[in-house]
This record gives structure tokens, C-alpha cells and sequence, in this order.
């Protein structure tokens, strides 16, 4: 079933043919070797269902704190921006303007010229710029 487990993982391949064994045995098979061995098919199916559903929160809840922590990441990445003096983060926009003109072409009219941009319109541009790639040191 899966590649992951090389030959030298014999405990691997055995649970790859486990599991393979169980995906190709039909459910009247399944369900009859259950009531043979006298265990109740309800009551497993109940179980499994509440361990789908605990394995559903869990990757929830991981794939949560992933998103939160490049959320915090971008946060303090943007907070160190706003730290900039206006009159630098404008002229390096200039600069990187000057520099990116096929870049810089796909801005609106306002962004291009800097006309009636905010200075916190500036940092959040120039933000997006490097997350780009795009700088005023040389590096695209």
C-alpha cells in the first residue's frame, strides 16, 4: 500500500499487508468474520467512527496552529516594517520602482506614482514587494 516502508522495515511491510488484506476483503466478509469471533459490528463501527472523528480534530487543530503561526510570522515580519521611517520606506519604494519597472507596470496609478498613498499603504506595499523577492538591494 504504501512506499514509505523500505525492506528494512519488516514491521512496516507487515502493517502495508495488513492493511491491504482488510482493504481487499469485501464488507460481507468482514462483517461475517466479526460475528464469528462474537463482537458487535455496531458497536466497532461507533468506535471507529469516534476515532476518524478524534483523528479529524486533531489534523484540524494541527493545520489551525499552522495557519496561526504563519499568520504571528507575517505579523511580526509586517511590525518590523512599520517600524521604518516614512520618508525611507518611500524612497525605497522609488527605488525599487525605478529599478522593477515590468514589475511595478501591474501596481494601480496611485501605487505607481505614490500619489495619495498612505504611509501605511507604502510599509504594507513594500512588504508585499519582498515577500515577492523584490527589493531595492539587487535581488529579484
Amino acid at each position: 500500500m504504501s512506499s514509505t516502508n523500505s525492506e528494512s522495515d519488516p514491521i512496516g511491510r507487515l502493517v502495508d499487508m495488513l492493511v491491504e488484506d482488510i482493504l481487499q476483503t469485501s464488507d460481507e466478509d468482514l462483517l461475517k468474520e466479526v460475528k464469528e469471533r462474537g463482537d458487535d459490528p455496531k458497536a466497532i463501527a461507533g468506535r471507529m467512527r469516534a476515532l476518524f472523528g478524534k483523528a479529524e480534530l486533531a489534523q484540524g487543530r494541527r493545520r489551525l496552529m499552522a495557519a496561526r503561526e504563519a499568520v504571528n510570522a507575517d505579523a511580526q515580519r509586517r511590525a518590523g516594517q512599520s517600524a521604518k521611517d516614512p520618508a525611507a520606506a518611500r524612497r525605497q519604494l522609488d527605488t525599487i520602482m525605478q529599478r522593477f519597472p515590468s514589475a511595478t507596470a501591474k501596481l494601480t496609478m496611485a501605487a505607481r506614482k505614490g500619489n495619495g498613498m498612505s504611509d501605511s499603504d507604502v510599509l504594507s506595499l513594500l512588504a508585499d514587494l519582498e515577500e515577492l523577492g523584490i527589493t531595492d538591494e539587487g535581488s529579484e
